[in-house]
């Protein structure tokens, strides 16, 4: 499987993961809108657009590409591979696990001690080793969050 066919397959499961989310997951588990503010569904349907959109532009750039090469009668595998721009599923999925982990870990723990193993993880995978700048910026956000949400809106965080 060459560069290209991988990250083609990867940007359509993310287009399907979106679509997903927008005509079915969104839609179906979110509350009713009580008539006043915003939707709930709002910020999910905004974040899962965006995801499709970012899907769809890497999708359309990599079918431009194969076509500029089909054109110029280039092989698609020929000529030196980048050094960048591709998509890197290890960095990927090591961010992606501890989000997938958060909502779930969030319902049973609580905002605060899941946001701050999030935090820590995040920073763990990409390379901080400092326990004084982990310490700060794990708490530091997820306390200010919790703080704004429940002293500034009135919102009880779980």
């Amino acid at each position: 499987m060459t560069n290209a066919q991988r990250e083609n397959y990867g940007y359509g499961g993310m287009a399907v993961a979106s679509l997903v989310l927008l005509l079915w997951l969104i839609p179906s588990y979110s509350p009713e809108y009580p008539g006043y503010g915003v939707p709930a569904t709002l910020v999910p349907n905004l974040a899962a657009g965006f995801i499709l959109l970012l899907a769809l532009l890497g999708l359309a750039r990599n079918m431009l590409k194969a076509r500029r090469l089909r054109r110029s009668g280039e092989a698609a595998g020929a000529g030196a591979a980048p050094a960048a721009g591709g998509v890197a599923w290890g960095h990927l999925l090591r961010f992606m696990l501890p989000c997938a982990l958060l909502m779930p870990a969030m319902s049973r723990l609580g905002f605060i001690p899941s946001g701050v193993a999030f935090m820590l993880l995040i920073q763990w995978f990409c390379g901080q080793r400092k326990p004084v700048v982990m310490a700060l910026t794990a708490l530091v956000p997820v306390l200010t969050v919790w703080a704004l949400m429940r002293f500034g809106l009135g919102v009880p965080m779980p």
